[in-house]
């Protein structure tokens, strides 16, 4: 793994994490650091798969930035959609 390609995925997994959290930040208990960190950890996996799998240029590498977007996206979206829901029992509403 290059440093470009860690940095990439550092990048790409914390904006999508960052995103996920807040269009799912209303309806949702998910604290703020679970979503950017799912999307960091996947995009680094992303970036070792696609080195493994394929003989990719060193430096930025397009398909390797597209499999970071879809597995830091995949991650981020499993982990804001199996987050618990906020209702009003839950929150000691009455």
């Amino acid at each position: 793994m290059t440093v470009t390609g860690l940095v990439t995925a550092v990048l790409v997994g914390g904006v999508l994490g960052v995103a996920g959290h807040l269009l799912t930040r209303a309806g949702r208990r998910v604290p703020f650091w679970l979503p950017p960190t799912v999307g960091v950890g996947m995009a680094v996996f992303a970036t070792t798969v696609a080195r493994i799998a394929a003989d990719l240029p060193s430096g930025f590498s397009p398909a390797e930035l597209g499999l970071q977007g879809l597995f830091g996206g995949a991650g981020v979206a499993a982990v804001v959609t199996t987050a618990d829901r906020r209702t009003p029992e839950k929150e000691g509403i009455r």
